[in-house]
């Protein structure tokens, strides 16, 4: 039941961020007299929301600026009901997110939105979290608990009023006047704060001869986890810093690696810290500006001075000895202080500093190491060394395989990344992890599974299905296929696959040819950019065939994108408007609005996988 003093917490959450948040506001909310309860918002009807006074959203941006899995249905219900006026409700959002995308922190902006669109009251400003968000959360949940506290209540509400709590949804038990518990039936032990310890069975290339490029099929034993997963959701993967890179910091430094240092997960020795709390690839922005009490004319050296002492090698007489406290007139004959800041390692400062794309583009192409040398001679503490560092995220994977194709494993397609700068190798953190660092069977990985709501084949299988997935987009639809095959689905099945050369990245070129030989891929368009005069992608291909992709689309199909996000998707996105509107007889701005509304939100028929 409800209560005049209870306060909804809500969260939409991933990987678990929110969740946690909205727990520990719940438990946090008791000491004001609050009566939390605690709810995904997978576990409410949006009819409940007039209900309450005080209500509190923790939520996080998943994928292409998109509601988290277990938000979906209720945003959806939240712009598609009627639910009246929510005049005398008082709310507030947390949004997490990652300033690295770019729809940051867009979920919650949304509920913020939606919120004072209905006559809500905003007790406390919307507070927007980069991946660093535990500071953050903690000040907005104890600004925002004493303000819902103080909340003069409309009424008391009757039990007819109270959270349904019979509904369809399997909820844990209302939390009221008692400690908030995070897990749920059914909730999978394991995930990014608590990875299954894999190990990989096959690790190989899937490039031809000569290719330009290294893509990998990797595959993880899942053994008695109990880890499941679907078609279209993705793995997640805990990588480890380079350790040649980690010692070379250390040294750098002037560190053992010994020193214990105090991290987001507690204490730990500095080389344990940089090896797998914290991004050593590239360098973070916050850590640069926190350079600026070594590199600025403010900031000051100090040097302490107890004995010095220097005996010949030849006869063993004493050249200098000297002792005292290195304190004001303390010091050994001719000393002289040295080390002033360094005006060149200043000015540098200043500029990446006042200037947000020379930020950008200096951490771009910079990892620790390059940036240590370009600030040489400064000094720090364990503390001070990794203060300001990313920490360490869990690279995520779309899956492919079919569980029921493949039993007890998880396949992956990994581009594997490789560049010099700064003349130096390198790789990406977490594919050069898994390509050079992880030896089948040997290895331990940390890994769990990220569910998917949203990308997911059509529960009926006579629909037809069109699948745009070049490079390492492919992944997700070779499960897809492999699912629809097992499933016996009679709806027809079209590929849309590109990449540089036929010779060199034909990726699954058997199976595909399998497929098609056995009705199963019934159209499989490949588009190669570096095998004749004229480059060729997917979107050209598409154009060629608009008039039957209008087809069948006008039919009921589902459209899927997998890929880049930042040209192969803007491209194919706008040749889908473009077809809709030759060959759909709409103008321009109907089939922008036939793609983005109808099908992409209401009908929920074109999906996408990009990143």
């Amino acid at each position: 039941m409800s209560s005049a003093r209870s306060i909804l917490i809500l969260y939409g959450s991933q990987s678990g961020n929110s969740e946690e948040v909205a727990i520990q506001t719940g438990k946090a909310a008791s000491n004001h007299n609050l009566n939390p309860i605690v709810r995904a918002m997978d576990e409410i009807s949006i009819s409940e929301i007039p209900k309450q006074t005080r209500v509190l959203v923790c939520c996080s941006t998943w994928g292409d600026g998109e509601q988290p899995d277990n938000a979906e249905d209720l945003w959806e219900a939240a712009n598609n009901e009627d639910i009246g006026s929510l005049d005398g409700l008082h709310f507030s959002v947390l949004a997490l997110g990652d300033t690295s995308y770019d729809l940051f922190c867009e979920s919650g902006k949304e509920w913020d939105n939606w919120f004072e669109s209905k006559g809500a009251t905003r007790i406390h400003d919307r507070v927007d979290c980069d991946v660093d968000y535990e500071e953050l959360a903690q000040s907005w949940s104890d600004a925002v608990l004493v303000k819902m506290a103080q909340i003069e209540d409309r009424e008391i509400v009757s039990d007819s009023d109270a959270i349904d709590v019979s509904t369809d949804v399997e909820v844990p038990e209302v939390v009221i006047d008692a400690p908030v518990t995070k897990e749920k039936p059914g909730k999978s032990e394991w995930s990014a704060k608590n990875p299954y310890t894999s190990y990989l069975t096959e690790n190989f290339i899937l490039n031809g001869e000569g290719s330009g490029k290294e893509t990998r099929h990797i595959v993880f034993d899942l053994g008695d986890s109990g880890l499941e997963y679907k078609a279209g959701d993705a793995l997640g993967v805990i990588p480890i810093c380079p350790p040649e890179i980690v010692s070379e910091l250390l040294s750098i430094g002037g560190f053992s690696g010994d020193e214990e240092v105090e991290t987001n997960l507690g204490v730990c020795n500095l080389r344990e810290a940089l090896s797998t709390r914290y991004e050593v690839h590239r360098v973070s922005k916050k850590w640069i500006e926190n350079l600026g009490s070594k590199v600025s004319g403010d900031g000051s050296i100090e040097i302490k001075i107890v004995n010095r002492n220097r005996v010949s090698t030849k006869d063993g007489v004493s050249l200098i000895s000297w002792e005292g406290t290195g304190e004001d007139d303390d010091t050994p004959p001719g000393y002289q202080q040295i080390m002033s800041p360094n005006d060149s390692k200043e000015e540098l400062w200043k500029k990446l500093t006042s200037d947000s794309k020379e930020m950008e583009d200096y951490i771009w192409t910079r990892d620790y190491i390059d940036t240590l040398r370009d600030f040489s001679d400064l000094k720090f503490s364990p503390q001070e060394f990794i203060d300001g560092m990313d920490r360490l995220k869990p690279r995520l994977y779309s899956i492919a395989s079919s569980p029921e194709h493949e039993p007890g494993t998880v396949h992956l397609t990994v581009g594997i990344v490789r560049y010099n700068h700064h003349d130096r190798d390198r790789a990406g953190l977490t594919t050069g992890y898994l390509s050079d660092r992880c030896l089948p069977r040997v290895t331990p990985i940390g890994v769990f599974m990220s569910p998917t709501r949203s990308f997911i084949l059509p529960e009926n299988g006579d629909i037809d299905c069109i699948m745009v997935g070049p490079g390492t987009g492919i992944a997700p639809f070779r499960a897809f296929l492999q699912q629809r095959d097992i499933n016996g689905d009679n709806g027809r099945n079209w590929l849309f696959f590109g990449d540089w050369t036929e010779s060199g990245e034909n990726y699954y070129k058997e199976e595909m040819q399998d497929w098609k030989d056995r009705g199963i891929l019934d159209k499989h368009d490949l588009a190669w950019s570096r095998d004749g005069s004229e480059k060729v992608y997917v979107q050209h291909l598409m154009k060629k065939n608009g008039s039957e992709i209008w087809n069948w689309i006008d039919g009921g199909g589902y459209f899927y994108v997998c890929g880049d996000k930042s040209r192969m998707a803007k491209d194919v996105h706008q040749t889908l408007i473009d077809i809709c509107s030759e060959h759909g007889e709409m103008s321009p701005d109907e089939a922008k609005s036939f793609v983005e509304d109808v099908m992409m939100k209401k009908e929920k028929r074109y999906l996408r996988d990009v990143y």
